[in-house]
């Protein structure tokens, strides 16, 4: 089995994007990416995206609910809204791969709306069940402060208020100016032949007209160094959140804060483990989330109800560790043998496709992105840590009443 075979792209003239990775197995997977996140919304209107979301597997005007189709073929599928995107994917057996473009198609332009009210029901219980998850309210702080002057800075599944007040004409006119083909990214990985895949796509997409204007969010990095703290009273564990806002993706920047944050997160061998061992967290994880806007790199942690978050010794680590451990050779292997083995399922296959071509706008072949891996220098580690310690910072912590 060979994956050194590059992504194909290739553009039809609505301005859709079709990318088509080969895959050796009978089954395939489709996946279509709109820019169509929570940050696309307008103000008073959040929670569209989300929303917009459940009822594109309600049915459109030639086909029934989308998922019955998709059981009945022996496939699985499931979607996913973001700030910047909403991704469905699907995997089915080959065979079926024209069957689900025309049923993407078909509810790209001539979707039915259908079980609006009840889907408004679904995704305010949703809401107040994320509530009550330990982390989610502190999200929500992090990104109203983290991007104040940014439409990431209101939860994606909307402010409670404004979903109760979203009416079919909002959702309407959201799908009619956003989920248009050269809006979209569509990816396809399977074995049928590109020209095959391509003739389907033409068939099924060809005809759908573009939207004249799209305007893109604009979430400009500010040039000083700010830190905000912001506390939530609230009986539940001493839980906190640290957030650094740094630079918009590239794909040498952003697999060098891969491997960072990696290193960071690698418990005993991290240079936070002193904080557990001192008593001063009990638990800490490392993540790193990329949007089109930029990056955020957090620090989730749990302290002792007697204790404080140790944000300024966090803060101290990061500014004096070093970047030339021999941890990082260590993470470097851990993501290559990840990266290997996410090429076994072909549901990550594509999915991996559709989000680096988003964000970097290409897609680099296995052996390229293994050989990335394998060139991040101290260097690149210690540029992602001068932008860390020199970065827009949130903290938010939940202190009991």
């Amino acid at each position: 089995m060979s994956w050194n075979e590059r992504v194909e792209t290739l553009r039809l003239p609505n301005g859709l994007t079709l990318h088509y990775q080969y895959y050796p197995e009978d089954v395939s997977s489709v996946v279509l990416l709109y820019r169509a996140g929570s940050a696309y919304e307008r103000s008073g209107r959040t929670g569209v995206a989300h929303i917009l979301e459940h009822l594109m597997f309600n049915g459109s005007r030639n086909y029934g609910p989308f998922s019955l189709y998709i059981d009945a073929w022996g496939g699985q599928d499931n979607a996913f809204t973001d700030r910047d995107i909403t991704v469905y994917h699907t995997v089915v057996p080959t065979s079926r791969v024209a069957d689900v473009l025309r049923l993407e198609a078909d509810r790209m332009r001539n979707l039915l709306f259908a079980h609006f009210e009840a889907e408004k029901r679904v995704i305010l219980e949703e809401y107040l069940l994320s509530e009550n998850e330990d982390d989610e309210r502190l999200w929500t702080e992090i990104f109203a402060h983290l991007w104040p002057d940014s439409p990431y800075s209101h939860p994606v599944s909307g402010w409670p208020e404004d979903v109760r007040n979203l009416t079919l004409k909002d959702v309407r006119d959201f799908y009619d100016r956003l989920y248009r083909p050269n809006n979209a990214l569509l990816t396809v990985v399977s074995r049928l032949p590109l020209e095959k895949v391509l003739g389907e796509v033409e068939n099924s997409f060809g005809n759908l007209e573009p939207y004249e204007e799209i305007r893109h969010p604009n979430h400009g990095m500010p040039t000083y160094r700010w830190f905000k703290r912001s506390v939530v009273r609230a009986n539940r564990p001493k839980r906190f959140i640290v957030a650094f806002r740094l630079p918009q993706p590239s794909l040498r920047y952003n697999t060098a804060i891969n491997v960072l944050t990696r290193v960071l997160d690698l418990e005993r061998s991290s240079p936070l483990w002193p904080l557990i061992e001192s008593g001063k967290m009990e638990m800490f994880n490392v993540r790193n989330y990329e949007y089109a806007g930029g990056n955020v790199l957090v620090i989730v942690g749990e302290v002792a109800p007697t204790r404080s978050p140790p944000v300024e010794d966090i803060l101290a680590i990061l500014e004096s560790m070093p970047v030339d451990t021999p941890a990082v050779g260590r993470v470097k292997r851990m993501f290559k043998s990840e990266f290997v083995f996410s090429y076994e399922e072909v549901e990550s296959v594509g999915i991996n496709v559709a989000l680096t071509a988003y964000l970097f706008g290409r897609v680099p072949t296995l052996s390229e992105s293994l050989s990335l891996y394998d060139s991040i220098t101290a260097e690149d580690l210690q540029a992602v840590k001068r932008d860390i310690i020199s970065s827009p910072v949130v903290v938010a912590a939940y202190e009991n009443p």
